[in-house]
């Protein structure tokens, strides 16, 4: 991903086809640090801990593709809390 907003519009479709089909560990999982509350650090580690969350409790209700997406994600949110 080569910005924020692209990030960002990831995050939406994937929460969007989640309320679609009704996957509601990965939304639980994911609505307590997305969308952001904070820019700063803790907002970003929020949402990296919720991501890591997804990963954890809602690999069944996701497609191939939305984990790979949700891999793709927690390296670049990673990155930006690690500054790496």
């Amino acid at each position: 991903m080569k910005d924020n907003a692209e990030l960002f519009r990831t995050l939406d479709g994937l929460v969007a086809g989640w309320c679609d089909r009704r996957c509601l560990k990965a939304l639980r999982a994911m609505l307590p640090g997305y969308p952001l509350t904070s820019p700063l650090t803790d907002g970003w580690g929020a949402l990296l801990t919720a991501l890591q969350d997804v990963r954890a409790s809602a690999g069944k209700e996701m497609t191939d593709e939305e984990r790979r997406t949700v891999d793709e994600c927690i390296r670049v949110v990673d990155q930006a809390v690690h500054r790496r």
